[in-house]
């Protein structure tokens, strides 16, 4: 994932970001993981919100 991706998140609303499943927490996170790292690192936190939220 590039960085510049991650930046433009960050300055998404928490509102547009819940959408996705994320906070600006999980972005600020993926920003300390390298390249392909972020994305899964995402990916992680969306599936588990959405898991929690189907129990």
């Amino acid at each position: 994932m590039r960085r510049s991706t991650l930046v433009s998140m960050m300055r998404m609303d928490a509102a547009q970001l819940g959408d996705m499943g994320l906070t600006h927490h999980d972005v600020a996170e993926a920003l300390r993981h390298p390249g392909v790292a972020a994305g899964a690192f995402l990916d992680a936190r969306r599936n588990a919100r959405a898991a929690e939220w189907l129990r």
